[in-house]
């Protein structure tokens, strides 16, 4: 239980909560272990359960009229997915994916539901992080309909420098999830020929690194190609 509570503190929606509030969402939740590339639900079916990464990352994401995949994000330690359907019936909005072998805490949307009539403050803390996720969505809408390629590839690896952040030294972070140049071009709508130039123009001027896999960023030097 202890392991448990320290992973629910990292969760967005937990953090601020006191002892007693957080209780009652800890004795509804369950554990499940997936392995890698076993699928945890399908776009499109009704959403039962809210999920915590305990270990391992999740790959959420969609495939387009023709099929091609597109990355959404990818979980980690501490992420809670989906963010939508908490109050009213609906589907999942994308597929979920282990890319490793994983471990989720899952709490059903019925007991979900419970804990907050049974403590109503709740919800207003809860409101307050919805409204959070609703800005930076439309944030990154804002960056597909009115960034250049190049911006928004510079700000998709300045975002996954924050929330997928490893080692840092002498001002490089490294990423601590492997993407791949066309995870990258997935992520913000584009081709991977394009992504290929613009990580291969970086790594020449030396504000992206590729050691083992991982990328490297510089995040200093790539804002300044932005602002």
């Amino acid at each position: 239980m202890e392991k448990l509570e320290s992973i629910i503190r990292n969760v967005k929606l937990f953090k601020d909560l006191t002892d007693e509030e957080i209780k009652p969402f800890l004795e509804v939740m369950t554990k499940r272990t997936f392995l890698d590339k076993n699928i945890i639900f399908l776009h499109e079916t009704p959403i039962t359960h809210v999920y915590i990464v305990a270990s391992g990352k999740v790959k959420v994401f969609r495939n387009d009229l023709s099929g091609k995949e597109q990355i959404i994000c990818v979980k980690q330690q501490g992420d809670m997915f989906p963010n939508v359907g908490f109050f009213r019936k609906e589907n999942y909005p994308a597929n979920a994916q282990a890319i490793e072998d994983t471990s989720l805490y899952l709490i059903s949307l019925k007991d979900f539901e419970n804990v907050l009539i049974a403590n109503p403050q709740l919800s207003i803390k809860l409101f307050r992080i919805l409204g959070d996720l609703i800005v930076d969505t439309q944030q990154r809408l804002e960056e597909m309909a009115l960034r250049s390629t190049k911006e928004r590839i510079l700000l998709l690896l300045i975002r996954l420098g924050e929330t997928h952040k490893g080692n840092e030294r002498d001002g490089w972070i490294k990423i601590n999830t492997k993407f791949t140049n066309s995870d990258l071009a997935n992520m913000i709508g584009t081709t991977r020929e394009s992504v290929n130039r613009m990580i291969s123009q970086l790594r020449k001027e030396e504000k992206v690194k590729l050691v083992d896999g991982h990328f490297y960023i510089y995040p200093d030097k790539l804002k300044e190609e932005i602002y």
